[in-house]
């Protein structure tokens, strides 16, 4: 099973459980050549690499390489002890137009040396190739993927990857992911057209990437074959891709080219290393200029994949912290055609907003004309407009008026603006009970609401903390985000005073009691919901009569979920009706 553990953009921090260990997402893959490695193993694995990709072509050409991995297993041949992902030769089937074994003799040869993942063989395609030449290539691709589902019993557990093809041509792009989706691989796969990324023409990959992954089943994680400049892997992980892989750390230090975080330098250029990894403390440029040509090829290869191993954990990183969109603004400043990618990839704004977190715990800090454009602020302006707040406001440049109970309220108190300073009014009690509860729950629920509505502020900040009514909480506004937070009391307020499916997981019958007493909602236990869910929206789980059951955080997009294994946690529960047994 894929299990999501954190969502920033359409990012996920997420695990894959594999035969070898569990891979943690965003991940890279290394590409590894055991005809000519450039990089040990051993090498690799003391710099923290835990998952390669190799070859499974190459070494089935190799017949006393393939005899060994057949004999002993893939992992003791090579001597690597992580995930191993093979390819199928697919990239040789591009490059050279043809391949001597089939699909079924390459399937099964990677099933038999043990790969944790492994892949059919399709057929990649430039991104100017003809239509005559992609149609042959998708027919191909789709008749192989039809033949891994007719002996996937005879390949577990060995985890699949199908990806689709159709180069630049949008309808059969849309036919092969289509068909690819119904045979149900483990993996999803999406190729990178060769030219257009020779000729960094990163909207084609971008543009490409979102057609697939809005077809294939999210439940899966997404490889994004030959990505491999650490520049473009924020950008292309807010887009939803969960791995790549490629040679470009060892391709580039044989052309005397010398990776940073932001863009290629080449070495004869250098008269200081721009980096403190082991590499670079220990030699100078010129010292590595002057070694034999194959002790600076490795030696630059080595920098290479260390630059590309730590981005990728800053990647991670800003998933956790909530800062992905602050980090892919930054490296798009570092080429003007990733930038256009960003640009042009915002304006499908529904793209976004169908996973974009309901809220953060972090501030969203101005980057750009394009800061505009994310989806945080895009949902900030629409719930606006959908929302009768009649009190006083303050000015925010990427919001417009906002009325000053929502002082505190992610994003609009938590937006830091070149120039704009925060906002002198500070909000009554009354202001900040109706703006809140109108902009999270509605105006009929605000409107709807008998008694009295007060406010508890935090005695040591002054800071707003519960809503209650007539003297008993209702539920609280979180620190962090002035978001509300409903419990059992207000829970049974949204019930009484809006219509379902509003702010609601429905659970099927069999599983009301469970949910009532604790129990995660599984995805499996949904029957319906609101379809506005999103990762991080405060939910209220109710039977299928509308009947409370309990209240929680959504771990997974109401647009998606049914995509997700069963088993998958679908909201994890804060308070429920019924005790606990034991």
């Amino acid at each position: 099973m894929f299990r999501v553990r954190r969502w920033d953009a359409s990012a996920r921090l997420g695990e894959l459980q594999t035969k070898s260990g569990i891979l943690k997402t965003p991940a890279f893959f290394p590409v590894y050549n055991p005809n000519k490695p450039v990089v040990s193993l051993r090498e690799m694995e003391e710099m923290g690499v835990d998952a390669i990709i190799t070859n499974s072509y190459i070494i089935y050409r190799n017949k006393e390489l393939r005899e060994e991995v057949l004999e002993k297993g893939i992992h003791e041949a090579l001597g690597f002890d992580g995930i191993i992902f093979t390819d199928s030769g697919a990239y040789q089937l591009y490059r050279y137009g043809r391949v001597e074994v089939s699909n079924k003799e390459i399937m099964e040869f990677q099933h038999k040396i043990g790969s944790d993942i492994a892949s059919i063989l399709d057929v990649p395609m430039a991104s100017d190739a003809t239509r005559a030449e992609v149609e042959k290539g998708v027919e191909i691709t789709v008749r192989n993927a039809k033949e891994w589902y007719e002996l996937r019993d005879e390949l577990r557990p060995t985890l699949w990857v199908g990806t689709p093809q159709g180069s630049t041509y949008e309808d059969l792009v849309t036919k092969s992911a289509k068909l690819i989706r119904e045979l149900d691989f483990d993996y999803n796969g999406v190729g990178s057209l060769k030219v257009g990324l020779e000729k960094y023409d990163f909207w084609t990959q971008a543009r490409h990437f979102m057609i697939i992954r809005r077809i294939l089943k999210a439940g899966k994680p997404f490889h994004f074959w030959g990505i491999g400049h650490p520049s473009t892997f924020a950008f292309f992980v807010a887009l939803g891709a969960d791995s790549f892989d490629s040679a470009s750390y060892a391709l580039y230090a044989k052309e005397g080219r010398y990776m940073t975080p932001e863009g290629t330098l080449s070495l004869e250029d250098l008269d200081e290393f721009p980096c403190s990894c082991p590499v670079c403390s220990k030699y100078t440029p010129k010292e590595v200029k002057s070694l034999p040509r194959d002790e600076r090829e490795r030696l630059l290869a080595k920098h290479n994949l260390y630059v590309m191993l730590s981005e990728m954990k800053k990647v991670r990183e800003a998933i956790r912290g909530e800062w992905l969109w602050e980090l892919v603004q930054e490296k798009a400043r570092f080429h003007p055609k990733l930038l256009h990618a960003l640009l042009e990839s915002l304006k499908d704004s529904n793209y976004f907003l169908l996973r974009e977190p309901e809220t953060k715990s972090s501030g969203l800090f101005y980057s750009g004309p394009e800061t505009e454009l994310r989806p945080e602020v895009v949902r900030a302006r629409y719930k606006l407009k959908r929302v009768k707040i009649k009190q006083e406001t303050f000015y925010r440049k990427l919001y417009g008026e906002v009325p000053v109970g929502l002082r505190y309220t992610y994003p609009f108190g938590q937006t830091i603006y070149p120039g704009e300073e925060d906002p002198p009014l500070s909000p009554d009690d009354s202001s900040i009970i109706e703006a809140v509860l109108r902009y999270h729950v509605g105006d009929k629920f605000y409107e709807s609401i008998e008694g009295e509505l007060s406010l508890k502020r935090s005695k040591r900040t002054g800071m707003p903390r519960e809503i209650l009514l007539n003297g008993e909480s209702i539920g609280s506004i979180r620190s962090s985000d002035g978001m509300y937070v409903p419990n059992l009391k207000g829970a049974s307020l949204i019930l009484k005073y809006t219509s379902p499916p509003k702010m609601r997981v429905i659970v099927k019958g069999a599983f009301s009691k469970a949910v009532a007493k604790g129990t995660t909602v599984f995805v499996k236990f949904v029957k319906d919901l609101d379809p506005e869910i999103r990762p991080k929206s405060e939910v209220v789980v109710v039977s299928e009569k509308d009947e409370l059951l309990a209240t929680g955080r959504a771990i997974l997009p109401a647009s998606e979920y049914k995509d997700y294994d069963p088993n998958h946690p679908f909201v994890l529960i804060r308070r429920h009706v019924l005790p606990r047994e034991g």
